[in-house]
């Protein structure tokens, strides 16, 4: 963790989120609109109009493309959201696409606010604390890794925020809606008892990266929720919430399915409590807020 000297947010200067049509990025866009001009970028299909919102189409794995946009645009402030979880461009945008958008805010002298991943670590000495070394177990961690080593490289006064399973309750995030979906029907899923994370609501992650972009922070940083759960306790929660029947979701083992997947991925995050006004909700208070 640093701490560097605090940089002014110009309204001159915009805001350019990357990846501002997914779950994480649309929350963004929404409670920073009107605090500066904003830039959201997508990848596939153009999002509606919104009013001071410029949307523009980007490949972050494409160098010259970064490079070409944050010159023109000169932002003072990049919020990294975009990623690929799985092949064929998972290493292309995941990991390279972050060293291209750190190089490119460090040449426009832009403030750098990027989102990492909690499943970078090994899962077996859980909780993690920010002094955490990435030992990943599949390629997504792997890819996950290597752009925090890009970022920080090229951007050494960037926060990077390693962050948990992002829930939203209404609309539902897509495993909320996999899962209500399939007890809805009477579908059997299976989650996992001993996979444990710390999940987040969207809207206070996207609170705290917005924080973040105006202060003097640098490195990493967890933001995720205070209250580990199994994906299988998050069922239940989620279920019983909403009043439907959970007896349709079976109690299942990562380990024993054989998956190479980090298991227990708890984060700490007594820093972000202390650091950030956002307050950082838990899976059970987030269920129960209107």
């Amino acid at each position: 963790m640093q701490t560097m000297p605090a940089r002014p947010l110009t309204a001159e200067r915009p805001w350019l989120i990357t990846g501002a049509t997914g779950l994480l990025g649309q929350e963004i866009v929404r409670q920073a609109a009107g605090r500066a001009s904003l830039c959201g970028t997508f990848f596939s299909r153009p999002p509606e109009p919104l009013p001071g919102v410029t949307w523009t189409r980007l490949d972050v794995g494409d160098q010259a493309a970064v490079q070409a946009l944050l010159h023109d645009l000169q932002p003072a402030v990049i919020i990294h959201t975009a990623y690929r979880k799985a092949d064929p461009d998972l290493w292309r945008v995941t990991a390279l696409g972050a060293g291209y958008v750190a190089q490119a805010a460090a040449q426009v002298n832009a403030r750098l606010v990027y989102v990492s991943s909690d499943v970078l670590l090994d899962g077996e000495r859980a909780p993690y604390d920010e002094s955490a070394q990435p030992e990943p177990r599949h390629p997504y961690g792997f890819a996950k890794a290597e752009a925090e080593r890009l970022v920080q490289q090229a951007a050494p006064d960037a926060a990077l925020v390693r962050t948990s399973l992002i829930c939203r309750l209404r609309p539902p995030d897509p495993i909320s809606a996999w899962i209500i979906d399939s007890v809805q029907q009477g579908q059997p899923i299976t989650l996992f008892t001993d996979e444990i994370r710390s999940p987040v609501w969207v809207q206070d992650l996207a609170a705290s990266l917005i924080e973040l972009a105006t202060l003097p922070f640098a490195g990493i940083l967890n933001v995720a929720g205070p209250q580990p759960l199994s994906r299988y306790e998050m069922g239940l929660r989620l279920t019983r919430h909403l009043g439907l029947d959970g007896r349709g979701l079976t109690a299942g083992s990562s380990l024993a399915s054989g998956l190479q997947r980090p298991r227990n991925c708890t984060l700490e995050v007594s820093l972000a409590q202390r650091l950030l006004r956002t307050r950082l909700r838990s899976y059970d208070e987030g269920l129960e807020t209107p």
